[in-house]
């Protein structure tokens, strides 16, 4: 049985002796590095044909700037110096210091300047409610823009609608005292 078994063995390693080796795919492989190659090659080509974008059509800006001129506008002090307390936030008090100005088409201007110079004290008390009632995100909001809105709705109640352009705040400073 030894001898069986022996000559079984040695058929088995025979035929495996016999078999050719597994051979790498060598076509196989330079055909597929091929297309990569050339893959790589057709996207460079159309990324570096395909360019860059269209230059901008340019502009003359000394043109834009005569076309913005602002001199049929005019500026009118409605308060200078004013000093606001404000108390929205607790205990603690602050004091905002402000000066307000209306933007008006030049021809308004002489209108809005005798509506504020007759209604000075109502205008002032009506900046003062707004701001002492200003909640403190408002006060140190950098725009303004919700004092602003409420100053010129308050003004124009006062010296009538559609007078004033733009409420203008070139001075603000806030200090914060316990």
């Amino acid at each position: 049985m030894k001898l069986l078994g022996d000559i079984l063995m040695a058929d088995d390693t025979q035929e495996k002796k016999d078999q050719p080796k597994a051979k790498l795919p060598l076509k196989t492989l330079i055909i597929i590095a091929a297309v990569l190659v050339l893959e790589g090659g057709l996207i460079s080509m159309f990324w570096i044909l395909k360019g860059g974008p269209a230059p901008a059509e340019a502009t003359d800006p000394i043109t834009q700037t005569e076309q913005n001129v602002n001199n049929n506008f005019a500026e009118v002090v409605m308060a200078k110096d004013f000093q606001v307390d404000n108390y929205m936030a607790g205990r603690t008090r602050m004091i905002v210091t402000i000066e307000v100005a209306a933007k008006v088409e030049g021809v308004n201007k002489e209108k809005l300047q005798k509506e504020v110079d007759e209604h000075s004290k109502e205008i002032l008390n009506c900046i003062r409610i707004l701001i002492s009632s200003a909640q403190p995100d408002q006060i140190k909001d950098p725009r303004l823009e919700v004092i602003k809105r409420g100053i010129q709705k308050g003004v124009e109640e006062i010296v009538g609608e559609g007078i004033i352009q733009e409420i203008l705040l070139p001075v603000w400073q806030t200090y914060i005292t316990d």
